[in-house]
């Protein structure tokens, strides 16, 4: 995992940057991927049944990245379905440059944390190695969807 690998691919985006694939733009991609630290982080209320629900699709959710996908951007699928809380597609006007800082700052804080364990809704309790792991590879994938993170 390397962090400064994906501030560099962040800072390689561009407002008008178009994806690959997929209805975001990139300040929309920018603000999702910051609810995913935030959710991570436990910044995020959740409701028990995404709770539920959540700790449910996270332990698999896991395995897969680690032992179908392994953790290459290249592997996952396309076009998958997100959570309500990750969509932002009714988000029209945001501003480029301050989701661009945000994601930075929270990106940051990940690669900060220094607990042996995380917890948070999503994957329940998890080692911190795959914590920043899950976070970088997200991160990863959506740079990659718009062409800016390469091997």
């Amino acid at each position: 995992m390397e962090y400064p690998k994906l501030y560099s691919s962040i800072e390689k985006l561009k407002e008008e940057t178009i994806p690959k694939w997929g209805r975001m733009n990139s300040s929309m991609m920018l603000k999702h991927c910051r609810r995913f630290v935030d959710m991570y982080l436990n910044k995020t209320k959740s409701n028990l049944l995404y709770s539920f629900v959540g700790l449910f699709f996270g332990v698999f959710h896991r395995l897969y990245l680690k032992y179908i996908v392994r953790y290459n951007v290249k592997n996952y699928i396309k076009n998958l379905p997100t959570l309500k809380f990750f969509n932002t597609y009714k988000h029209k006007d945001l501003d480029f440059e301050d989701e661009k800082i945000k994601l930075l700052i929270a990106l940051k804080e990940v690669e900060s944390v220094e607990k042996k364990y995380i917890y948070n809704v999503f994957h329940g309790v998890v080692p911190n190695k795959a914590f920043k792991k899950v976070v970088y590879f997200h991160t990863s994938y959506h740079l990659y969807q718009f062409g800016v993170y390469g091997d």
